[in-house]
């Protein structure tokens, strides 16, 4: 029977947690499931225009409410007066704050989609009043076990890409290297990018590095690579998403020397592409990776090892094309659409027929405990500074 399900997620930049919202979306659509997507922030995202043009359903119930508990009651009334049969939350802190609110009778799930302190305690937040929480890896299914404050049965669905490789690359010089992603030290360890381009340069390899992604490493970055490696690297910024896709597809290799990953799109990408991911050594990539793991992961914080390892597979033209077509393979059989989607109608289903643990008691929203870390935006302090804020600047916000 068809579902009326919510898809709550924070904002709609479509990479990463967006770009999995969409597959699951479309996934719950073509079974035949009513599905809205429903962001909680309260601004309109860079990729409004691109997701309609995806055909979601989308709602905005805290669209210009800056001030968190009129906002957290916008998106709490749009939830339980809308006749949802499933919330399934996507890193939206709103959703997880108002769990003890909803209506009874909606399945809840909420998903962790990266393994810093920080997604683990937002997720934990209220998790006693969620039916399941999915891990989109097998790591994430062992630190979420062990993590005493995520207090649901835990479920693991693999991340997947709907990206399609075509022809591999060829192997020629100069090799083509891109790093694809958030331009962040604390989890994507992108002050190492100019030292492997500095490495590989003392090697005498003839390479071209483009990267693609913005954050607030982007002056320093390229301050070091004007430094340590100077030419040596192109940085675009954050680029449309089919610019994206024709680099890698012309690259020999991505570098993913992340510190910290839930399940990475643009690894599972690479594979698709046949554009070798050359990544650090955290046990996610490990288990995505399979037997490839071995000979593509680095010590993460080594950029000589980053260098050896794409100049050793780039001087073996049969080794190299063996594990673009392994990669393929392995992405091709476990990391899909149809797995994914499919993990979440069987889960969703199960739920529905009888397999819902029983929660605490729904509590109105006048009650609603709030977390230490969120009473500050929730106090008259606050609201008075935002009010302040926006006679200064102008606005005229229903915050």
């Amino acid at each position: 029977m068809a579902m009326k399900i919510a898809l709550t997620l924070p904002s709609l930049p479509l990479s990463g947690v967006g770009t999995s919202v969409g597959i699951i979306e479309a996934g719950l659509a073509a079974a035949g499931h009513d599905v809205d997507v429903v962001v909680t922030d309260h601004g309109v995202s860079r990729d409004l225009e691109y997701a309609k043009r995806l055909g979601w359903n989308l709602v905005f119930p805290g669209r210009g409410v800056r001030f968190l508990p009129h906002r957290l009651k916008r998106v709490l009334e749009w939830l339980n007066a809308n006749g949802y049969s499933a919330v399934i939350n996507n890193t939206s802190m709103e959703t997880q704050l108002i769990l003890p609110c909803l209506r009874p009778e909606i399945l809840r799930v909420g998903v962790l989609r990266g393994l810093n302190p920080e997604a683990r305690r937002h997720l934990s937040i209220n998790s006693g009043y969620l039916h399941a929480a999915v891990a989109i890896s097998a790591e994430m299914v062992r630190v979420m076990a062990e993590d005493a404050n995520i207090r649901a049965p835990v479920r693991l669905i693999p991340n997947c890409t709907r990206v399609e490789g075509g022809e591999f690359p060829k192997l020629d010089e100069p090799l083509t290297i891109c790093f694809v992603g958030r331009l962040s030290n604390r989890d994507k360890n992108v002050s190492i990018l100019p030292r492997v381009a500095a490495a590989l340069k003392a090697s005498g390899v003839r390479f071209t590095l483009e990267i693609v992604g913005d954050g607030a490493e982007r002056k320093a970055l390229e301050k070091d690579f004007r430094e340590v490696a100077p030419g040596c690297a192109t940085i675009n910024g954050t680029l449309p998403r089919e610019r994206t896709q024709d680099i890698m597809s012309r690259s020999h290799f991505v570098m993913l020397p992340s510190i910290s990953e839930g399940l990475s799109n643009v690894l599972l990408e690479g594979m698709a592409l046949g554009c070798i991911p050359i990544c650090s050594a955290i046990e996610n990539f490990k288990w995505v990776l399979g037997d490839a793991a071995e000979r593509l992961q680095c010590s993460t914080h080594d950029p000589g090892e980053y260098a050896r390892r794409m100049i050793r597979m780039s001087s073996d033209p049969d080794l190299y094309r063996s594990t673009q077509q392994y990669l393929r393979e392995r992405q091709q059989s476990l990391f899909t659409p149809e797995r994914t989607v499919g993990g979440y109608l069987e889960l969703i289903g199960e739920l529905k027929n009888g397999a819902a643990r029983e929660l605490p008691p729904s509590c109105a929203f006048t009650s609603l405990r709030m977390p230490a870390e969120y009473r500050l935006y929730c106090s008259p302090v606050w609201r008075l500074l935002q009010k302040t804020r926006d006679a200064l600047t102008g606005r005229d916000r229903d915050a």
